[in-house]
């Protein structure tokens, strides 16, 4: 069965089934990002590996999925969001065989990058299809239970991670955490051509290819400096980078408005950007997701750098945080009708409760505590995540007609890498710079606790934008708006 951009004309009774087939996709990227995070100081050690590179195998995947998603989500609309959808959920799979495999970490960095640009084929595909798969009244809960699958594959990550290390199968180290793709992935290509309908973007004729060039070129001038221009010393091109950068991106929507107005098809429909709400929702999750992901990278190194902690202990101790994102997620998927965005706002206030609690742990215990003192922190913070995060989704996607699917998918799920990206390099830069060369495990403490200041800064900016969202239910189709 093929569908065009509507849902209307018949649902399919397999939707349900095609949720649950395209979610292991989901579950593949975030459980390979999570379980990455906690083996870095392994792979430090067995590939003899420099910070900035440890940065660059975290940095490397988000950079080139944030770079290429948008161009992903307009290969889905042109040649099928399925057939895209399988091509990257193959070439992801045997990415994670290269990661595994990897003797350097140079090559390790060169498989993150064609991992990360892999899954940006496979990743807007699911959002595209729940959004052209599912009528209104049922989208927001197929969004909820994603994010209670980025809730399963956050605690699985963190544990399955540790665990794999410590138990050092055949003498393999950190290398089977990626091989732990491979059946989720062979799974995914077996089911999706059976369960999964083909679907387009009846008017995508084309793919803007200066389009995809300026993008990926002004998003990877402003990410990379970030990343490599601490441990340089922040040279002069490290700066001229960030600069160019800005002026390529801004070209970059110049000729996107051009081509639009001659009638062309551009890489971003830049009318999605004339609904506020949108906006508003895709800076509210850039800011969630920049600070996400800086914690859960200095939590790792604290744990087992600061604290010395084996991999599988401080891998169980995020399992608090993933079991109260889950379960705070299912109340969510529960609540979120009656309570609207009030239960996002309550979920940033409870993830800053849990941050002050750990900043206050930190700066008065310091190394001395024990990974037990943590739990009821990171339990907090991870409750206020479970609120927030699955729903957010819905919320930014719900007034986004189907025939923006693409587009818009893309663009969310770009804004979500690149700030997950600059959060980890520009937090994660303060965080390496305040250890200082050759740190003492005490000074881990002090550089989390100061480093962490930032991630309330922009827990408050959410919440602001937050305050600027409708209730569930005020937001008409952009399309209808237009019309």
């Amino acid at each position: 069965m093929s569908v065009s951009n509507s849902f209307a004309e018949t649902l399919d009774p397999r939707r349900w089934m095609a949720l649950a087939v395209i979610l292991g996709a989901l579950f593949l990227a975030v459980l390979d990002f999570l379980i990455v995070n906690i083996a870095l100081p392994a792979i430090q050690t067995n590939l003899n590996a420099t910070s900035a590179q440890l940065q660059l195998v975290v940095v490397g995947y988000g950079l080139t999925y944030a770079v290429s998603l948008i161009t992903g989500g307009r290969l889905g609309d042109i040649y099928g969001r399925r057939r895209v959808f399988l091509c990257g959920v193959a070439a992801f799979t045997l990415a994670s065989l290269l990661c595994g495999l990897a003797p350097s970490a140079g090559f390790l960095i060169a498989a993150r990058v064609l991992q990360g640009g892999t899954a940006a084929l496979m990743v807007p595909q699911i959002f595209s299809i729940i959004q052209v798969s599912f009528p209104p009244h049922e989208r927001a809960r197929a969004f909820a239970i994603l994010g209670i699958v980025v809730g399963i594959a956050s605690f699985i990550g963190n544990v399955l991670g540790g665990y794999l290390i410590s138990a050092n199968f055949g003498g393999q180290s950190w290398r089977p955490i990626f091989f732990v793709n491979l059946p989720v992935g062979l799974l995914s290509l077996l089911l999706t051509p059976r369960f999964v309908p083909e679907s387009y973007a009846p008017h995508s004729r084309k793919l803007d290819l200066i389009g995809v060039g300026l993008v990926s070129a002004g998003l990877f001038l402003l990410v990379f400096p970030l990343a490599e221009g601490r441990e340089a010393g922040w040279p002069l091109w490290a700066w001229l980078c960030v600069a160019f950068s800005l002026f390529v991106l801004r070209g970059f929507v110049a000729f996107e408005a051009r081509l639009s107005q001659r009638g062309g098809t551009p890489l971003i429909d830049l009318n999605l950007f004339q609904d506020s709400n949108f906006v508003a929702g895709l800076l509210c999750m850039m800011s969630t997701f920049m600070g996400m992901s800086s914690f859960a990278l200095m939590l790792t190194l604290f744990l087992q750098d600061g604290m010395g902690l084996v991999p599988k202990v401080a891998g169980l101790t995020f399992a608090p945080l993933s079991l109260a994102f889950l379960l705070a997620s299912l109340y969510a998927l529960r609540m979120a009708d009656q309570l609207g965005t009030r239960l996002l706002q309550a979920g940033v206030l409870i993830m800053i409760a849990g941050a002050l609690w750990l900043i206050f742990l930190m700066q008065t215990r310091g190394v001395a505590l024990s990974p037990r003192d943590l739990w009821a922190p990171i339990a907090i913070y991870g409750f206020g995540q479970g609120l927030l995060v699955p729903q957010l989704s819905g919320v930014v996607l719900r007034g986004i007609a189907p025939h923006f699917a693409g587009t818009a998918s893309g663009v969310l799920t770009t804004g979500q890498q690149i700030s997950g990206s600059l959060g980890i390099a520009i937090i994660g830069s303060i965080f390496f710079t305040l250890l200082g060369p050759a740190p003492e495990p005490a000074r881990y403490a002090y550089a989390f606790s100061h480093t962490f200041i930032f991630n309330l800064v922009l827990m408050a900016v959410t919440f602001i934008l937050l305050l600027r969202l409708p209730r569930f239910g005020e937001v008409p189709l952009i399309a209808e708006a237009a019309a």
